[in-house]
């Protein structure tokens, strides 16, 4: 008998066993969002391996081979993320005028691939881009050291942690970084739907007065000449900053980002996809509109954005 993960999230043990490329663990996922448990995790990871997070973890350290780490570790994934992007997703990036401007913002996606932070890291492009990610991510050693030296914040169950945490993304803010945060919590492979948003990012944003952008993964049909591939390839599209609302409360305001950036996302995905905006709904399986012509009839007409590169 297997021993259970030792975690604080919920997972699906079947869907974690099985391919993600498989017809039963899309099955899975659109019973899981018929259910509305839309924050439980279906794919593997290990924790006996993990970094214990607490009140001591420097999630920022100030030393100087921390920087020379980082220095490294930006510069490699500056080189070899467009390779890796262009080669095995022919990666497009549309709407990256959006972050012209921008000092410092929260950024979120929807978590789709096991390599979906390479993609943030190119559509956002900031020399000081830092990823919040499940407590998991963060192994001990140097695999884990590297990882934080790539910009990985983790979570933590523990209050001190998380308070050091938040010092953490208040001191990134304030110093023009760029923090990417899952809204939808836990990665469901490929999946080509919607899911409902999570308040925290948006909370953050409205306590340190920074906008929120919102990035949505989508996925192509691969074109005819790219017979080579066997996997659909990927579409990035960045959206306009939303930005607090100062006549409101942190809550209040917090709220209404996250129902602006739900809208952003649920249209981006009809329009994309095809499907019936006047019936789609996050907990059924969409229907596509009458006059679609495929699964991504309207790829190169996003907000008639053209691509960046």
């Amino acid at each position: 008998m297997k021993k259970p993960l030792d975690t604080v999230y919920k997972y699906d043990e079947h869907a974690m066993e099985l391919n993600p490329n498989s017809r039963e663990y899309k099955e899975i996922l659109n019973r899981l969002a018929e259910k509305g448990e839309f924050d439980v995790h279906t794919t593997k990871f290990k924790t006996s391996d993990s970094k214990q997070i607490n009140g001591k973890y420097v999630f920022v350290p100030k030393n100087v081979l921390y920087k020379i780490t980082r220095a490294v570790c930006k510069t490699i994934l500056y080189v070899f993320r467009p390779l890796v992007n262009g080669l095995a997703f022919h990666l497009k990036i549309k709407g990256r005028k959006n972050l012209k401007g921008l000092k410092s913002a929260i950024t979120i996606s929807n978590h789709v691939h096991y390599l979906d932070i390479l993609m943030n890291m190119q559509a956002v492009n900031k020399k000081n881009f830092y990823i919040i990610a499940a407590n998991h991510n963060m192994k001990r050693g140097p695999i884990g050291y590297i990882f934080k030296a790539c910009g990985v914040l983790p979570l933590s169950s523990s209050l001190d942690a998380s308070i050091n945490l938040n010092k953490t993304i208040k001191s990134i803010l304030n110093k023009g970084g760029f923090i990417h945060m899952y809204a939808e919590s836990a990665l469901w492979f490929r999946y080509e739907r919607s899911r409902p948003l999570k308040i925290g990012a948006f909370k953050i944003a409205s306590e340190n007065n920074v906008p929120v952008v919102p990035i949505v993964i989508l996925f192509r049909d691969k074109a005819k000449l790219e017979f080579f591939r066997r996997k659909k390839t990927i579409t990035i599209q960045i959206g306009t900053p939303i930005y607090p609302k100062s006549d409101l409360s942190v809550r209040e305001s917090a709220e209404k980002m996250k129902d602006e950036c739900q809208k952003y996302y649920n249209d981006t995905v009809c329009d994309f996809y095809g499907y019936d905006k006047n019936t789609y709904s996050i907990y059924t399986i969409p229907q596509k509109k009458k006059d679609s012509l495929d699964i991504n009839a309207n790829i190169e007409n996003i907000n008639n954005d053209k691509e960046d590169v």
